[in-house]
């Protein structure tokens, strides 16, 4: 508590900023990294679940948090610097992998993501509203080969992707969300807790972060590139592509798919508001 209350008195005092650990977020970590910007905050990473964890905690201020985070704990969390990570079509790292194909999964098991939250919600959402498929979720297990499809994001569904594995279909979520609703589907989201949102606001760190995303997509994309490929080599043009199909941006139609994937949610109780 006294921590927490000398961050509310003393603005000089270092703020903890998240990192997603995944190559989706390259194009903001990177620039950071590499000192294109300066940041004055501890820099904290992990996968969106446990950043998510943090957040709630108290124990980081600032992070990119799953989209369902955000809509539970809209009490606690504020969106910041219109930024996000979504995609307007492929998302190329949220991917179903399966043994058959989707008409063919009804009743099938189908394994969550361990580093997931919104994306465990969409599956459930193409499945139950869109396709009118009746399968069974699971979020854990100790053999693999007892589910049909798993669902994998990040780097783990690019690292997977990489493997080019054999009678298995893949099925990209953003795609899926595009094809039946016409919006881009909103991933996660950068966010403050909502006490230091005006301490935030006198400082230039949300500034920063905008700017490290301008050069990561810029003047730093081949780097970026190149630290992607050397995480899990893929092709350059994959990377490009890759890059091109993300959007950072959180605009009026991210604004909108993330209403529209809230509505879902809701209907089939898939969050809990707090």
């Amino acid at each position: 508590m006294d921590g927490e209350c000398q961050l509310h008195k003393d603005t000089k005092k270092k703020f903890n900023l998240g990192q997603v650990d995944f190559i989706n977020c390259l194009p903001v970590n990177f620039p950071i990294e590499n000192g294109d910007v300066q940041i004055d905050a501890e820099i904290i990473r992990g996968v969106p679940a446990e950043l998510n964890k943090l957040i709630l905690n108290n124990e980081i201020d600032i992070a990119p948090v799953s989209s369902v985070t955000y809509l539970e704990n809209k009490g606690k969390l504020v969106s910041v610097g219109d930024l996000c990570i979504a995609s307007n079509g492929p998302a190329d790292s949220v991917l179903l992998f399966s043994k058959y194909p989707l008409d063919e999964l009804s009743s099938a098991n189908i394994l969550l993501s361990s580093a997931s939250a919104t994306s465990n919600k969409l599956v459930q959402i193409i499945f139950r509203e869109f396709l009118k498929i009746d399968a069974k979720f699971e979020s854990s297990s100790l053999n693999i080969s007892d589910f049909s499809a798993r669902l994998l994001i990040g780097d783990h569904a690019l690292l997977e992707f990489s493997k080019k594995p054999k009678d298995t279909f893949i099925y990209d979520l953003g795609s899926l969300w595009k094809k039946y609703t016409g919006l881009p589907m909103v991933f996660g989201m950068w966010v403050v807790r909502k006490e230091l949102e005006k301490v935030i606001s006198t400082l230039d760190i949300i500034s920063t972060l905008q700017s490290a995303l301008e050069a990561g997509l810029n003047l730093r994309l081949n780097e970026v590139i190149n630290k992607a490929q050397s995480k899990i080599l893929l092709s350059k043009e994959f990377y490009e592509s890759y890059f091109r199909h993300l959007t950072y941006k959180f605009d009026e139609n991210c604004k909108k798919g993330l209403e529209l994937f809230e509505k879902y949610s809701k209907t089939l109780e898939l969050i809990t508001l707090r």
